[in-house]
C-alpha cells in the first residue's frame, strides 16, 4: 500500500520527463510529420510532430529533430500537433456542475452537472421525482432524467422521490395481523390488530380499533370528489369549504383526511357516531354501510 502511495505521488513529478522521452522519441521515428522550410537552406523539410502535451519549441532542421516541450501549468494539448504554443484550459464549470476531469497536459478540464442533475440543452436541471404510485426503474445521471413507471400490481410507492423503487406490500398475514385496507399503488396494505371491530364501548384495544376505522375510511379506493365530499361534511355546514386541489392528487388528499380523522378522534371520543354522520351527509351510502359491517356489527 505505502508503495503505491509512493508511486503516485511521483507521477506528477515524471510526467514532464515521460512527455519529452515521448516527444523525443516521436520526432525521431514515426511522428505525423507536418511541412516546415529550413530557414538556411530554404529547402522543404519534413518534419515530426509533437505528442499529446507538448509542443513545438523548434522545428526540425535538415541536422536535428523538432524539438518539443512540455505545456505549461493550465495548459494542454490533445492531439499530435505543431503548434507553438499550447492552448489554455479555458473551460470553467458553471452553475450546478462540478469538475469531473482537472486540466492537464493532455486534456483540457472536463465538467459534469453534480448529484441531483443532468445536463440538458447546456444547462443542469434537478432530476425528476417520480410522483405517488409511480417508481424509479433508472436513477437519473449526470446526463440522464430519472425514468419512473406506475407502480406493477402488488407493490406501491407513498411519496414523490427521484431514488425510491416501488416496494412490495405489506403480508398482514405473515405478520400475525389482519388486513385492514387492501394496498394500492399509492400505499401500503394496512394491516390490524383489532379482533373485534367494535367501537361502541371503551374497551381493552379501543385505541387499534379506532386507528383501525380511520384507515379503513381515509385509504378507500373513491375518487377525488367524493373524498372532498367527506372532507366537507367532517367540517360541518358552518365551517370553511376547502377549494379543490390543482396540483394535489389524491395520495395527498386521502393523508390530508387521515389527518383530519386523527384530529378529530383526538377531541371527540364518540367519533364513530360522527363519522357515520359525516358519510350520510358526504352520500357515501356504500362506505357507510362497510364502515357498519366492518366497526358496528349487528348482535
Amino acid at each position: 500500500m505505502r508503495g503505491t502511495e509512493r508511486t503516485g505521488q511521483a507521477l506528477p513529478c515524471a510526467l514532464p520527463v515521460l512527455l519529452l522521452a515521448l516527444a523525443v522519441r516521436g520526432a525521431a521515428t514515426d511522428a505525423p510529420t507536418f511541412p516546415w522550410r529550413d530557414a538556411e537552406t530554404r529547402e522543404w523539410l519534413a518534419c515530426g510532430q509533437c505528442p499529446p502535451g507538448t509542443f513545438v519549441q523548434r522545428p526540425c532542421s535538415r541536422g536535428s529533430p523538432t524539438a518539443c516541450g512540455v505545456c505549461p501549468p493550465r495548459h494542454y494539448t490533445e492531439f499530435w500537433n505543431y503548434l507553438e504554443r499550447c492552448r489554455y484550459c479555458n473551460v470553467i464549470c458553471g452553475e450546478r456542475e462540478e469538475e469531473a476531469r482537472p486540466c492537464n497536459a493532455t486534456h483540457n478540464r472536463a465538467c459534469r452537472c453534480q448529484p441531483g442533475f443532468f445536463a440538458h440543452a447546456g444547462f443542469c436541471l434537478e432530476h425528476a421525482q417520480c410522483l405517488p404510485g409511480a417508481g424509479v426503474v433508472v436513477p437519473g445521471t449526470p446526463s440522464q432524467n430519472t425514468q419512473c413507471q406506475p407502480c406493477p400490481l402488488g407493490t406501491f410507492s407513498a411519496s414523490s422521490s427521484s431514488s425510491e423503487r416501488c416496494q412490495p406490500h405489506r403480508n398482514c398475514t405473515a405478520l400475525g395481523l389482519t388486513l385492514n385496507v387492501a394496498g394500492s399503488s399509492f400505499h401500503d396494505a394496512l394491516c390490524t390488530s383489532c379482533l373485534n371491530f367494535s367501537l361502541s364501548t371503551v374497551e381493552p384495544g379501543y385505541e387499534e380499533c379506532e386507528r383501525a376505522l380511520l384507515d379503513f375510511v381515509a385509504f378507500q379506493d373513491i375518487s377525488l370528489k367524493r373524498l372532498l365530499r367527506l372532507q366537507q361534511a367532517l367540517v360541518g355546514p358552518g365551517g370553511r369549504r376547502r377549494p379543490p386541489p390543482r396540483e394535489e392528487g389524491r395520495a395527498a388528499l386521502q393523508l390530508k383526511l387521515r389527518r383530519q380523522l386523527a384530529e378529530l378522534g383526538a377531541r371527540d371520543r364518540a367519533l364513530g357516531a360522527r363519522l357515520l354522520l359525516a358519510l350520510r351527509d358526504a352520500r357515501l351510502a356504500g362506505l357507510e354501510r362497510s364502515v357498519r359491517a366492518r366497526f358496528f356489527p349487528t348482535r
